[in-house]
């Protein structure tokens, strides 16, 4: 079985800002895996919608039951290493998290002004495109993605032999930057030369999947 569905035991809670299946980043999230449509124009667009939010992203979003989908993945997905990557970190939402369970924590973001409203300013800032990632072939044990694009090829380079790719979705399927659990092991697998697995779970308004390559194809 490629996905273990573990039991919710944060109890679920919808959310109020409604869905955002019809959002642009819905579009874009699913033509960059499916289509590689990402280019210079794409990077440029979403740079700027992020841009445009930096401001306000922690006032509005920096919020206890944000979390829980994050500190539900990281311990009942058992989830160990070193060096962690939180992609599309924005202000540190999830890094303020993720310095307090790990040894070396890297934020990075394609936006410059999430990055100078970072929450987490004592944590290394990087800004840039994770369709190239700076950082060298088989060196990181977590990338941990909170709503942001899959790039799987950049993830399966640097991502070590049994390193994990946490993936969160703050709002579930109602989150605009959204791949269900099943399509990103699907996407994974088809960038790797051997198969991917993990498990998953629901918690409050969001949900999260911890996936790691499993058996040799």
């Amino acid at each position: 079985m490629k996905i273990t569905y573990l039991p919710t035991i944060y109890p679920f809670s919808k959310s109020v800002r409604g869905s955002g299946s019809n959002s642009r980043m819905r579009d874009i999230t699913r033509d960059v895996v499916y289509k590689k449509l990402w280019n210079f124009d794409l990077a440029e667009e979403v740079k700027k919608l992020f841009d445009e939010k930096a401001l306000e992203w922690s006032t509005t979003r920096n919020i206890p039951a944000r979390g829980i989908p994050v500190l539900d993945a990281l311990e009942r997905g058992e989830v160990y290493g070193k060096r962690v990557v939180d992609l599309g970190a924005g202000t540190g939402l999830a890094t303020q998290i993720l310095v307090n369970n790990f040894e070396s924590v890297v934020a990075l973001d394609i936006s410059k002004e999430m990055i100078k409203n970072s929450i987490t300013p004592e944590t290394p800032q990087v800004c840039a495109d994770s369709n190239r990632l700076p950082f060298a072939s088989n060196s990181i044990d977590v990338f941990l993605m909170m709503n942001m694009i899959l790039f799987p090829n950049e993830i399966e380079r640097c991502l070590k032999a049994k390193g994990f790719l946490v993936w969160i979705s703050s709002r579930g399927p109602d989150t605009p930057i959204y791949l269900p659990p099943e399509e990103v092991i699907d996407l994974m697998s088809a960038n790797s030369e051997v198969s991917w697995s993990g498990v998953s779970a629901h918690a409050h308004e969001g949900s999260w999947l911890v996936a790691r390559r499993s058996i040799t194809r």
